[in-house]
């Protein structure tokens, strides 16, 4: 990717973990106008509430392949056996008057910090498990079977956490918005940034 591009910024949490009404929230900050979200494609069903175009751009899997064939994405992954890509001609287009923020799963997120070093990636971390059952539960689309794959997906998501620059608890919705500011919008180093992740709730997560 060219280095002459404005801030790239994934956003990853486990499923369930919160990131979209949090991005949603932080789009809507008054001093967010430099601030653009990248859409997503994928294979999966839409949800009823979800909308093509602004949550994700949904195809097939034969309409996905033939992107990865022609080499349309800048990454993609197969997730809970579906299709995820981050289109890399609008990406870079977008790149070029705008910060970017990409909604990905961590092979996405690493993936872009391969091709672009300057990636900051942020990782949402639950406060517990409970609480990430709790809003899958919520959605009302999830079998128990799904809930409970996706519970012990989680744990193996949370255990890389240190390749992440950013760790940001979502015990709190607007406490994990404020930090979610001070990294997007105000720019805070990762020196500077104070994370409220304490070692004691990942060993507890991941125990």
């Amino acid at each position: 990717m060219d280095k002459n591009l404005n801030n790239l910024f994934v956003i990853s949490s486990p499923s369930g973990g919160g990131k979209s009404s949090l991005i949603e929230a932080l789009l809507s900050e008054p001093n967010a106008q430099n601030l653009s979200l990248s859409i997503s494609f994928t294979t999966r069903l839409k949800r009823s509430t979800e909308k093509d175009g602004k949550n994700y751009y949904f195809i097939d899997r034969k309409e996905f392949e033939k992107k990865i064939n022609n080499n349309d994405f800048l990454e993609y992954a197969e997730v809970f056996n579906n299709f995820y890509g981050t289109e890399r001609q609008k990406t870079e287009k977008i790149l070029k008057s705008k910060d970017l923020l990409l909604e990905l799963d961590w092979q996405g997120a690493f993936n872009i910090k391969e091709k672009f070093i300057e990636t900051k990636n942020i990782f949402l971390i639950p406060p517990s498990f409970g609480d990430l059952k709790k809003r899958l539960k919520n959605r009302g689309t999830e079998s128990n079977e799904s809930i409970e794959m996706r519970l012990s997906a989680a744990k193996e998501e949370i255990s890389k956490h240190s390749s992440y620059d950013y760790l940001v608890l979502n015990d709190n919705f607007e406490f994990a918005l404020e930090d979610l500011k001070k990294i997007v919008l105000n720019k805070v180093s990762v020196e500077d940034f104070e994370s409220r992740v304490t070692d004691k709730l990942l060993n507890k997560l991941l125990d």
